[in-house]
C-alpha cells in the first residue's frame, strides 16, 4: 500500500471508529502520522492503540481493522530489521 494510501486509510479509521478522541482535525492527524510513520515506536503505538480502543466494538469492519494492523506490522517489521542490519 503506497504510504499516501496508507495515512488516509490510518485516519479515516481513527476517526470513523473513535480511536482518537482528542480535537485534532483530519489534516493535522494524516501530517503527524505521515511525519512520524518511519519510526518503529511510533508504529507500535498506532498499532496498540487500534487494537486497545476497538477491542469492545461490535461494530468494526474486521476485515479493513485486519488489513490496516498488518499493513502497519509489516512497516513496524521492516524498520526493525532494517535498525538491526545497521548494527
Amino acid at each position: 500500500m503506497e504510504r499516501n494510501v496508507l495515512v488516509d486509510e490510518i485516519a479515516n479509521f481513527c476517526f470513523e471508529y473513535g480511536v482518537i478522541n482528542s480535537g485534532v482535525d483530519e489534516s493535522e492527524l494524516k501530517s503527524i502520522i505521515c511525519n512520524h510513520l518511519n519510526e518503529e515506536e511510533f508504529i507500535e503505538n498506532i498499532i496498540n492503540t487500534i487494537i486497545t480502543k476497538t477491542r469492545t466494538r461490535g461494530d468494526i469492519d474486521t476485515g479493513k481493522l485486519i488489513a490496516l494492523l498488518m499493513e502497519l506490522e509489516k512497516i513496524r517489521l521492516e524498520l526493525e530489521y532494517k535498525d538491526n542490519e545497521a548494527l
